[in-house]
């Protein structure tokens, strides 16, 4: 496939791409939900040259896969499960993020605190450590232990009588939704369809004809589709046990959830992500750097329903408060600081019926029933791998076989080799007198694609906090983009930025209207997508002046 057959592929209008989704012709596979684990799943689908469709009810990523920890971890403490595979899975995935995908996913250093007298921790910590160390490949990101005496971290210093000393390691920090919507752009360039907005309805099982059909509604025009295909992956993360219900394909698949909370704060944190453990086993928080200062999280509560949009709650608002004014008490994170929070959903495969959401293994399921084949679970870091296991036993149900080899060291769409990505900075500082940060961002988000836009004067204009036009274009045009929140939270990241309000959603909409891909966004969704960050801005506000009020 040549370069302008790719760009070809994902510069289709909706109306072109929903034409060839209802021209008569089967898919190989269906794969429904279009969050990481689909996404991925469709791009190695179409990588193994099927036929395959991509359908999700919301945008890309809109559920879990945009508003997870943003961590890309080998899971540390999977070990007090003794889940040894899921550690092994963890770090090799990380070290691959690392190399094909540094754009997006990069290196941080972890500190774990380690309380005095505790030395069962210590050694639990120690094993687990030693095992992240083999699998490294780079040896200054080893594990070091730092005993009190030499400790000099924020918040953790000599003076900490109650520590042991802590524990420096390497994990990784991630744009989350950036790595799925570059999923979703590499699955239409080797070809596979994809539609956001696009609701399955039902999924009916011709077995007479040895297929299924899956019917959807596009949610933006209201017409209903039924298309025709081989095989179903069903990948809609916590909604997958309805979709697997709706299929009837036997025994349902059983699941428990879990709502984590993360709290934003203005504070820049320039120390280690800290690593904390909460006194109920199994459980820990994180303090870690982001954009806009600091992020804290994540609370864990066991939920019973589903919404499609979750939001924090303020006593889990208030719960993180609680914690860091205990173990950080002077590290400037209060309700002063605290600026924004969002909430996500967790699935849990069920295994134990019994068991809190807390104490349930995160290890995923693929279950394959009559022409259905359902993940329940994953976890983000290894999405590839559970991906490429999705698509070979698809593959192995349609007779066919696949290379798994070839997923492998394949760089996503935002990634450049050094020397090019040096190139194309160079060209947007000394040509077109962009600022190197803003440089840097763009073509880390845009890649290869950057150079589509360096002829287009109003595309090479810097908007709120170091946007380059072009990235919000490039939102509508290229990464399928239909709202302003779809832009906000998860193509530019405005949304996690403190400031964030109705002058950056206005620049966002102005473009919206110019660009040729976009016809819907006006004054109505303008004010619609305003409402909804102001609900969560005014319930962090009130905290902020009950907590003045209180002290």
């Amino acid at each position: 496939m040549t370069a302008p057959e790719a760009e070809d592929r994902v510069t289709a209008t909706r109306e072109k791409i929903i034409d060839a989704v209802t021209s008569g012709d089967s898919f190989d596979t269906i794969v429904i939900g279009g969050g990481i684990h689909g996404a991925c799943a469709a791009r190695f689908a179409a990588m193994s040259g099927f036929r395959t469709l991509l359908i999700e009810k919301a945008d890309y990523g809109s559920g879990t896969s945009s508003r997870s920890s943003k961590m890309a971890h080998g899971g540390l403490r999977y070990l007090e499960m003794f889940d040894f595979s899921q550690v092994f899975e963890g770090i090799r995935s990380r070290e691959e993020l690392f190399q094909f995908a540094p754009h997006a996913v990069k290196p941080d250093e972890f500190l774990i605190p380690v309380p005095r007298g505790q030395w069962w921790f210590w050694l639990k910590l120690k094993i687990g450590l030693l095992l992240y160390d083999l699998m490294v490949q780079k040896k200054e990101r080893r594990h070091r232990w730092i005993p009190r005496a030499k400790l000099s971290i924020k918040g953790f210093t000599q003076e900490r009588k109650d520590l042991a000393g802590c524990f420096q390691y390497t994990d990784g920090l991630m744009n989350d939704a950036r790595l799925v919507i570059e999923n979703i752009v590499s699955a239409r360039e080797h070809g596979a369809l994809c539609l956001n907005y696009a609701e399955c309805l039902k999924v009916i099982d011709d077995a007479d004809e040895g297929s299924t059909r899956v019917q959807f509604v596009d949610s933006i025009t209201k017409v209903v589709s039924t298309v025709r295909t081989r095989l179903v992956i069903n990948c809609a993360g916590p909604w997958a046990p309805f979709i697997h219900q709706r299929a009837r394909v036997g025994h349902s698949l059983q699941a428990k959830y879990s709502r984590g909370t993360h709290a934003l704060f203005t504070v820049p944190w320039r120390s280690p992500t800290l690593f904390l453990p909460l006194a109920e086993k199994g459980r820990y928080y994180f303090v870690w750097p982001h954009p806009g200062g600091t992020m804290v999280g994540t609370t864990e509560r066991d939920v019973a329903e589903l919404p499609d949009d979750p939001t924090p709650s303020r006593d889990e608002i208030e719960e993180i408060l609680a914690r860091v004014a205990k173990d950080i008490p002077d590290a400037g994170l209060n309700a002063d600081t605290l600026y924004y929070a969002f909430a996500g959903i967790r699935t849990l495969p069920l295994r134990a019926a019994t068991k809190k959401a807390s104490e349930l293994s995160r290890k995923h399921i693929w279950n394959l029933e009559r022409g259905v084949l359902s993940l329940l679970g994953g976890k983000y870091t290894t999405y590839a791998w559970t991906a490429a296991e999705g698509v070979s036993l698809a593959a192995k149900a349609l007779g066919r076989s696949v290379d798994r080899a070839k997923f492998s060291n394949r760089g996503l769409p935002g990634y450049l080799v050094d020397q090019s990505r040096k190139e194309m900075v160079t060209i947007l500082i000394d040509t077109h007198g962009i600022p190197i940060g803003v440089a840097e961002r763009a073509v880390d988000r845009l890649g290869g694609y950057m150079a589509r836009y360096l002829a287009r004067p109003e595309a090479l204009k810097i908007l709120t906090d170091g946007v380059l036009a072009a990235e919000v274009f490039h939102a509508f045009e290229v990464e399928q983009a239909e709202t302003l929140e779809d832009v906000m939270r998860r193509r530019i990241d405005l949304e996690l930025m403190p400031g964030f309000g109705g002058g950056s959603i206005a620049e966002v909409a102005g473009i919206a209207v110019r660009s040729t891909m976009q016809r819907k966004v006006g004054s109505e969704q303008f004010e619609a997508y305003r409402r909804k960050v102001a609900a969560i801005t005014d319930m962090i506000e009130k905290v902020r002046s009950e907590t003045a009020t209180s002290a």
